[in-house]
This record gives C-alpha cells, sequence and structure tokens, in this order.
C-alpha cells in the first residue's frame, strides 16, 4: 500500500458537505471561509471545491447544472469529478451534522500538512551542510502557520460580531476585565489603559529615558498578572533584568553591577529577584530578534503556550530589512497592527522623533522617525520631552487617542533606580499647554 493512501482522509465527510451544499445552497456561508480546496484528499474532491467557491463568487446559483459547467470549464479531465458530484446529488445528506463534517475534514486536513512536513523536515535535516538551526527555524514557522488555522474564525458578519461583544461584556459584567492598566492612573483616565488590539507608540529624543518608562509599564502590567513579551533591539536582556531589579529595589544599576550595595540594599535587592522571579510564566526578552516576521512567529509560539497580554519593541527603528528606512519602518508599522489584531493584544512601540520634530513645543503632527505610517496606526501616540525646570521630570504628551482625550501629564523619573512615579494632578485640557509644576508628594502614585 502506498504511503497517500496511508494519509488521514474523510470522504465521507467531503460528499456529505458537497450533498449539503448542493442541497441547502445558502448553508455554504456557514463554511466558505473555513474550508480550502486543499483541504479535500482527492483530486476530485480539489476540483469540485474550487468549483463551489468560483460559482459563489461569480454570484451564480449552486446547482449541479452550473458546477458541471464550471469543472468543464476549470479543468482538463473533470470525469471523476463529474460522477462524484452525481453521486452527491442522488444521495442527499442531512444538514444537522454540517459542523461536525467540516471539523473532520479540516482535522484530516492538518494531520495530513503535520505529516508532510514532518517528511519535509527529515529531508532537508539530512542536506549535506545543512544548518540545524534553519531546520528548525522552519519548522517553527511552519508549525506556527498550521497552528493558527486551528484557531477560531473571526466572524465577519454583524451578527457574529456583536455576538462576540456580548460575550466580552457578559465577561466583564461577571469580575472580568478587558485589557490592563498602564499603572498611571491620569493616564488610564485618558485613554482607558492598554485595551486588546490596541497599537501604542511613544515617542522622545535620545536619552529622555524612554527605556526607563517602558520598563516601568512592563512592571505594572505584570503586577495586575498580565504577560509581556519584551522585544530589545538595543540593550542587553540581562541588563534589562538589572535595571527591572534596580527598579524594584530602588537602586541604581551601576551600584549593583559593581558590588557596591549595603545591607539594606541586598535586601531589597533579594527581594526583588524573588519577585521578578515569580513572573517566570509572565515575561520574556529577546535581545536578538531584528525582524518583524521574526517578532510574529515568537509572539503567536508564545500564545499557544501561555499567552501574552502586552508586547514592547524597544525600538522600532532598529528593526532590520532590505528597505530603506521609510519602507521599512512603514512596512513594520503596518505587520505590528496587524499582528495587534489578529492575536488581540496590545503593542507599545518605542520610537525615535524625526530630528526635525526633536524640539518640537507646538507642531500638532506626530513626527516619528522613519514614516508617517507609525503615527497613522497608532490608537495612542505618546510624545515625552524633559521638563525645562524640574530635572528628573518630564512632560508626556498624549498627541494622539483614537478612544479618548488628548492632554498631558507629569511623570519624574527616580534615579538611579530608573523607578516611574506619576505626578498628581489632572492633565491639562490643552495638549499644547505645558503642565503645571507640582512637587513629588504623598499624593502622587508610586509603583
Amino acid at each position: 500500500m502506498s504511503k497517500l493512501l496511508d494519509l488521514p482522509k474523510e470522504i465521507e465527510a467531503e460528499r456529505a458537505i458537497f450533498s449539503i451544499v448542493l442541497t441547502e445552497s445558502e448553508l455554504i456561508n456557514e463554511v466558505i471561509d473555513i474550508l480550502k480546496p486543499s483541504d479535500f484528499y482527492s483530486l476530485a474532491g480539489q476540483q469540485i471545491w474550487r468549483a463551489i467557491l468560483s460559482v459563489y463568487e461569480k454570484g451564480l446559483d449552486l446547482d449541479i447544472v452550473t458546477l458541471e459547467d464550471e469543472l468543464q470549464r476549470s479543468n482538463a479531465s473533470p470525469q471523476q469529478a463529474f460522477q462524484e458530484l452525481r453521486d452527491c446529488y442522488e444521495n442527499p445528506v442531512s444538514s444537522y451534522n454540517l459542523s461536525n463534517f467540516v471539523l473532520k475534514v479540516r482535522n484530516a486536513s492538518l494531520l495530513r500538512q503535520i505529516i508532510s512536513l514532518s517528511i519535509r523536515s527529515e529531508q532537508q535535516a539530512k542536506l549535506l551542510d545543512v544548518k540545524a538551526t534553519d531546520v528548525l527555524m522552519g519548522i517553527e514557522k511552519e508549525t506556527i502557520a498550521l497552528s493558527e488555522q486551528v484557531a477560531n474564525v473571526r466572524a465577519t458578519d454583524a451578527e457574529g460580531i456583536i455576538e462576540e461583544v456580548e460575550r466580552d461584556l457578559e465577561a466583564i459584567a461577571l469580575g472580568g476585565s478587558y485589557g490592563f492598566s498602564t499603572g498611571f492612573s491620569l493616564l488610564d483616565k485618558r485613554t482607558g489603559g492598554f485595551l486588546p488590539s490596541q497599537i501604542w507608540v511613544l515617542g522622545a529624543n535620545t536619552g529622555i529615558g524612554k527605556s526607563f518608562v517602558i520598563l516601568q509599564l512592563a512592571l505594572n502590567v505584570l503586577k495586575q498578572k498580565g504577560k509581556v513579551m519584551l522585544f530589545s533591539t538595543e540593550m542587553d536582556r540581562k541588563l534589562n533584568m538589572m535595571r527591572l531589579i534596580g527598579n524594584l529595589a530602588g537602586v541604581g544599576t551601576i551600584r549593583l553591577v559593581k558590588g557596591l550595595l549595603d545591607e539594606d540594599e541586598k535586601l531589597a535587592v533579594k527581594e526583588a529577584v524573588a519577585e521578578l522571579k515569580s513572573y517566570r510564566d509572565d515575561l520574556v526578552i529577546y535581545d536578538s530578534i531584528y525582524s518583524v516576521e521574526e517578532m510574529r512567529l515568537k509572539i503567536k509560539k508564545q500564545q499557544l503556550e501561555k499567552k501574552v497580554d502586552l508586547v514592547i519593541v524597544d525600538f522600532l527603528q532598529n528593526l532590520t530589512g532590505p528597505e530603506n528606512i521609510y519602507e521599512r519602518m512603514s512596512n513594520a508599522a503596518i505587520a505590528l497592527q496587524k499582528i495587534a489584531q489578529e492575536q488581540k493584544i496590545t503593542i507599545l512601540l518605542v520610537s525615535q522623533v524625526s530630528q526635525a520634530a526633536a524640539g518640537w513645543q507646538s507642531k500638532e503632527a506626530i513626527e516619528y522617525k522613519g514614516a508617517g505610517e507609525i503615527a497613522m496606526i497608532a490608537d495612542v501616540g505618546l510624545w515625552m520631552m524633559k521638563d525645562k525646570d524640574i530635572k528628573d521630570q518630564r512632560v508626556i504628551y498624549l498627541r494622539k487617542v483614537r478612544h479618548g482625550q488628548t492632554g498631558c501629564f507629569n511623570v519624574k523619573l527616580s534615579f538611579p533606580s530608573g523607578r516611574v512615579l506619576e505626578v498628581g494632578g489632572e492633565p491639562v485640557e490643552d495638549v499644547n499647554e505645558k503642565p503645571k509644576k507640582e512637587s513629588v508628594d504623598d499624593g502622587q502614585i508610586e509603583f
């Protein structure tokens, strides 16, 4: 017996689907976005489904005469498909089990694809001078692509979308949450916090303290039992971890790495390390990934294993690619927006600002370095600047808030630990107005 005949197949389920579509053509809408021609086992079955899709797209009636005409037009030798189509038409099947038939066909198709992947990987691994990392990367990429096919198809019709919204609202009413707090009350008030499928962009000139802010945001989400992925294209993963330790312990990174801690600081560091270890299933840091495609694979792998709520990319302009910086940033921004929407996660992008905008005071346009698409895809666009009068204070401008209000507020960078504190007070109404200076007192929020 050949290998082909040993492959998983659900011939009866395939024929049942053809029969149901032929007799109750309106039910095609329930499977049109789920099954592809390649999901069917035989060549004849693939030809029939391809003909069904073609007739449906043309808006013609799904009857046996129209389908036979389509098979005749699109295939050089359609006789076997003709015979199978007539057999299905003459032996009607109840539509009651349609969803079960579809699941069986999809499952058999996925199993065949898994077997095919296994065979191809084995053959590649036996080639001369092949790199194991290349084989593993290929397996990972194709495995994630297969896993995407298992995910539920998102509704696109009004009724289906409303049903999804109702389920979300019911979960919230039962005590669930939708998204995560940023940890800064004034920012939450204006934006609603980190919401699924959103893109946030934090822009600032070099040396302003962007990395301290995003690490604080990561800690704030972790404290809410959220799961965070950090793609650091600028700073080593261990240095990021040391900064997190310093933040929690209230000590500077230099004192930490040089062993200059007093007894109280050593105790604080021990407690900080214990807390960060408790996030071992919730925090992932990569420092060797420089392409959106690699990020997509890691995010989807993480979603399969442990889930992810917030993805941080620090920083966007270090992503690599064959294009010039404008094309690279434009393509990266749109691709990351697609990932956020598909995976229902928040993505926070750290961006440099354009040289012309580095000294911005009153212009309304957001000028992140590289491409206008960065600002275009942002649901929340942030701009951070130094306060001219208070050394350790920063002004964060909310330049764009798709579902909230623009404004600005003050934060204090507590050096040398890098802990970020929110300065109390309401955000000003005018995005171009400087907020009033306020001292850091007991009314501030500390994380």
